[in-house]
């Protein structure tokens, strides 16, 4: 397959684009007034396109407000000194505001970016990116969710119930700080990138398995302990087969709801999992694919997805069909370059357009139609920056619209990273490409000080923590806590207690933020390398970078190691 070398105007890194990649972008290229505005090979590699769709997601970051419409106390992604309005949930999803009411006609003598950006300041956002009391239920606490019940912190996801601290996690239960967990599992703890889990704690690669706790790749495994590669084990320990009666012997001194014995375990379990083989990428039920922690995917490349079909540079995903350059959505077809485009159809450049079709370059619309530049608009159709034309109008505009933006070379890419409500440093661009201050402001992006969070307020020191979870009291949920790893304040809440004492699991000793990043950091990298198997010497498409300490095995040296 032919391809074409081009170089990032961002980082300077080679990247090529393939025929197939062609032929998507003009197969998406939206046809206006009979003309067909083609759609350019991107100019920024996927690295950098990534991080400029992250930078629009403001994942953890939670500040107390007031809604400008209800005047009720709040929470929101959105800094209080902001100068758009931010309306609460139920305000922002119902009828009380007139999006159209802020339409702004389009000069033609002003760069479209800059009208976008006056909408932007007008109209209002919503105040956290849900749907709260309407497909959810106690869930105000959630950020990109859906139909979700009694769910606090969660990232992501949807369909989910009775589950905390976690990202990217659907169809599930009673899961605590998970990341890419999904497909019917319940009571989860601590455990990465894998499905169909019951009862299991710091599993990863994981499928079918049930109580098991410490493993690696692991499929249709239970009662298993400290153990990698294993294929319909049951009662093993160190990856050594053992009777039902030895197991229980040899592990009954074992306290899983101990922090010392868990912290030695996890030191333990990573240097003793180095010996054994990886495989070169986690593809579960995947025909056609690249990538790593794919489900249930033919023809894909990316990472951390369920249920798709040819699609290229996706991560965090579920069901999406035909879609290039996509992050965290569900079941959208024929979408570029978009935040999570949830169920829509030729949505492109877009930002959180949920159920809409042929829209682009715009934020936060749903069930819409045919829109171009607009912010917040529901179930409306054949509008530029949020004012209303005919469709014959509408047409004709959006084109002059996108050879204004080719002449600027500014067509063809998703909203920049300038305008997203977010500093760099809230945003979850942070977790992938981290930069300094001094880095985010001289590329012209936003940085924020004096993120949320306290230190030094903690009314109990960890030597006086009990070491196992059954010595923990009732009135724990009431003390203040300081991350061993950045030093934040935190609290244990009282369903989160409850959680650690069924599974059981001690007190987690760092913050909802530095466990997330450490999840993250155990994870591959969303990049792929070129890299030789380890044992036959076969290139390999792996996002283990060469040079990491783990063996990677392709598919044929992996099955003779654990068969």
């Amino acid at each position: 397959m032919s391809s074409d070398e081009q170089h990032c105007t961002s980082c300077g890194s080679a990247y090529a684009i393939l025929e197939e990649d062609r032929a998507f972008y003009a197969t998406v290229s939206p046809v206006l007034a009979g003309t067909t505005a083609i759609i350019p090979s991107p100019t920024l590699c996927p690295d950098c396109r990534q991080q400029r769709r992250l930078a629009w997601r403001n994942e953890r970051t939670i500040y107390q407000r007031t809604c400008d419409l209800c005047k009720k106390n709040i929470v929101s992604s959105h800094h209080p000194d902001h100068p758009y309005p931010v309306h609460c949930v139920q305000c922002w999803w119902g009828d009380g505001w007139d999006p159209h009411s802020y339409g702004l006609p389009f000069d033609s003598q002003q760069p479209f970016f800059e009208q976008f950006l006056d909408l932007q300041r007008r109209v209002p956002q919503l105040s956290m990116q849900n749907d709260e009391g309407i497909t959810s239920m106690n869930s105000e606490y959630c950020y990109d969710i859906s139909r979700c019940k009694n769910c606090y912190r969660i990232i992501g996801s949807w369909f989910l119930e009775d589950c905390m601290y976690s990202l990217c996690v659907n169809h599930s239960k009673d899961l605590v700080d998970c990341n890419t967990v999904s497909e019917n599992c319940e009571m989860v703890y601590e455990s990465l990138d894998s499905q169909h889990l019951y009862h299991c704690q710091y599993v990863q690669n994981c499928e079918n398995c049930s109580d098991c706790f410490f493993g690696i790749d692991l499929k249709g495994c239970s009662d298993c302990i400290a153990c990698v590669g294993l294929r319909q084990k049951r009662f093993c320990l160190w990856n050594e087969q053992l009777t039902e009666e030895e197991f229980r012997t040899r592990t009954a001194g074992i306290n899983p709801g101990s922090w010392a014995q868990v912290r030695q375990l996890r030191e333990k379990f990573d240097a003793w999992s180095l010996q054994f083989p990886r495989l070169y990428a986690n593809l579960q039920n995947c025909e056609g694919c690249s990538g790593n922690n794919l489900f249930n995917c033919k023809d894909v490349r990316g990472w951390s997805i369920f249920n798709a079909e040819a699609c290229k540079y996706v991560d965090r995903s579920d069901g999406p069909v035909h879609s290039y350059d996509i992050i965290n959505t569900g079941g959208p077809q024929w979408c570029y370059d978009c935040v999570t485009p949830d169920e829509s159809y030729r949505t492109h450049f877009s930002t959180w357009c949920w159920k809409c079709k042929n829209v682009m370059l715009s934020d936060n619309c749903h069930s819409c139609e045919s829109c171009l530049g607009c912010i917040g608009l529901k179930r409306a159709k054949y509008c530029i920056l949020n004012k209303q034309y005919t469709k014959e109008e509408y047409e004709r505009l959006a084109l002059q619209i996108i050879r204004s933006l080719e002449a600027e070379g500014a067509w063809g890419g998703h909203l920049p990273i300038t305008h997203s409500p977010y500093a760099y440093n809230e945003s979850a661009a942070m977790d992938y490409y981290p930069l300094t201050e001094k880095e985010v402001t001289r590329r012209g992006w936003n940085w924020r000080q004096n993120l949320p969070y306290t230190t030094g307020k903690q009314t109990v020191e960890w030597d006086q923590v009990p070491d196992a979870i059954r010595d923990v009291p009732d009135t724990f949920t009431q003390e203040i806590l300081s991350c061993t790893t950045c030093g934040k304040n935190f609290k244990v809440v009282e369903k989160e207690l409850a959680f650690l004492r069924s599974m059981p699991a001690p007190i987690p000793r760092q913050c909802f933020d530095c466990r997330h990043l450490a999840r993250f950091r155990r994870k591959t990298p969303t990049h792929i390398w070129t890299r030789p198997c380890d044992s036959c010497g076969k290139q390999l498409e792996s996002t283990y970078a060469p040079g990491r300490p783990e063996k990677v095995y392709c598919e044929e040296c992996i099955l003779r190691e654990v068969y």
